[in-house]
């Protein structure tokens, strides 16, 4: 929960420090995303492997540790280009550990719905605090962060020992990509164009009206939202449902979000934000559960499906950038995402058709 909490209250009030406070335009701070996004690929996709092999813990303490440290540096940070060093040290160390904690809550028999919903919680107390700090002083903010980060290294020392699967995973893990590619390919397409207007989402909600604290009562609102689905409702459906009722209503959201956009009125955004955790419970839980249910090498699983994050993280910034060069409103941003998720839906379903591989037999060690 805490992990989450820093995560997101440092990735909301990034740009703002970078377009406020270092003087960085809109194409900077698209560089500044995909750079730490890059680097959350790279170590998710070496990590997650690297939680089946060696154990889960180990992984995920060190992911932990590491992010504290990287994630303090912000509070130090005063140039675009030492933000731009630092935030690649914060999604590399921040790309470490999911991967392993998914693996981990699996093996210990938690639903991934409720799973999810301590990350969800995290993040609507995270945007609230920081969002709190950041009105004070913007590096306050990354304050928090550090804080959330080194709560959450302190709980990690203290899980106990799972039993888990030895498993040999080749470090190109083919297989595992064909068995998921349909969730993964689903996820990639959605969350790339979420990610476009993600990148650009503190500036978007501050041009409907909003301040920090405001900015921040948007995302807990998001993040209450999600808490309640995943707790109440979305274990009780199978992975295919969840990803295809998360797709469709991802389409129907962002269309609620066109007209928010154009009454200029930051209120809207709060309903709006009820739908989104709705549906990113429902794809979120359900790809979850597609790959730590379909997979013995859950790590590795899960640590593709954070890659597929990381790289939507890159490719969401390309496509702003872009469509950025043309028009300077949001609204293409928008429509983007609401194309691309039903684009997603009609892939999933397709691919989805086809048989399930055996999972292989495995032997059983202590972590």
């Amino acid at each position: 929960m805490t992990a989450g909490a820093a995560l997101l209250s440092s990735f909301t009030y990034i740009p703002i420090l970078a377009k406020d406070t270092l003087s960085a335009d809109e194409f900077l701070i698209t560089i500044l995303v995909g750079a730490y996004a890059t680097a959350a690929f790279v170590s998710s996709y070496i990590f997650g492997r690297g939680g089946d092999i060696y154990g889960r813990r180990i992984i995920l303490r060190l992911g932990l540790l590491l992010s504290t440290v990287t994630f303090a540096l912000l509070m130090v940070t005063y140039t675009i280009e030492v933000l731009f060093v630092v935030r690649i040290l914060n999604g590399f160390c921040a790309g470490i550990y999911p991967g392993a904690l998914a693996a981990y809550a699996y093996d210990s028999e938690m639903k991934m719905g409720r799973f999810a919903s301590f990350g969800a919680l995290g993040w609507g107390f995270g945007t609230l605090f920081a969002g709190y700090a950041a009105s004070i002083q913007i590096h306050l903010a990354f304050a928090v962060s550090t804080l959330f980060l080194s709560i959450a290294f302190i709980s990690a020392m203290t899980l106990p020992t799972m039993k888990r699967s030895f498993i040999k995973v080749p470090l190109f893990p083919i297989d595992t990509l064909k068995r998921n590619f349909a969730v993964y390919l689903a996820i990639l397409i959605r969350h790339s164009s979420a990610n476009a207007l993600w990148t650009l989402w503190s500036p978007f909600l501050i041009s409907l009206g909003a301040d920090t604290v405001q900015i921040g009562i948007i995302q807990a609102m998001n993040s209450i939202a999600q808490v309640v689905f995943m707790i109440t409702i979305i274990d009780k459906f199978d992975y295919k449902r969840l990803v295809q009722v998360g797709l469709i209503t991802t389409s129907i959201t962002f269309s609620y979000f066109l007209v928010v956009a154009l009454y200029l009125d930051w209120v809207q955004m709060i309903p709006a934000q009820i739908l989104l955790g709705f549906s990113w419970s429902c794809l979120y839980v359900g790809a979850l559960k597609f790959v730590t249910e379909r997979n013995v090498e859950t790590s590795t699983a899960s640590g593709l499906l954070v890659s597929m994050l990381s790289i939507a993280g890159i490719l969401g910034p390309i496509m702003a950038a872009v469509i950025r060069i043309f028009t300077i409103s949001y609204i293409p941003i928008i429509l983007n995402v609401v194309v691309l998720s039903m684009v997603a839906l009609f892939i999933f379903i397709y691919n989805t058709r086809r048989d399930e591989e055996r999972p292989p037999y495995i032997e059983h060690l202590s972590d």
